[in-house]
């Protein structure tokens, strides 16, 4: 019978994960309760910068394989309804 190494389960289970970021700049959001301000005011600013970033998105998108044709179909759904918004705003 052959017996491992101490230190590789050690190892292995310490192994820090690499966060999948896409873009230039981590996405580190914090925030500071202003002076006199009520702390679901601050909860509230938190949670609008995490959207704003696409955090939670980011992570749900990585739970589970998606086909490359999906994220493509979903990608021109987007561009579609960017252009759209453009062509109301230009109406007006």
């Amino acid at each position: 019978m052959s017996q491992r190494r101490g230190g590789y389960r050690h190892n292995r289970q310490n192994r820090r994960r690499k966060q999948n970021t896409k873009g230039k700049r981590p996405s580190h959001v914090t925030v500071e309760p202003r002076d006199n301000e009520h702390i679901d005011r601050a909860i509230k600013r938190f949670l609008k910068k995490c959207k704003k970033e696409g955090i939670v998105e980011k992570y749900r998108q990585g739970e589970y394989f998606e086909k490359p044709s999906v994220k493509r179909h979903r990608a021109k759904l987007r561009r579609l309804a960017a252009i759209r918004k453009q062509n109301q705003e230009n109406k007006e």
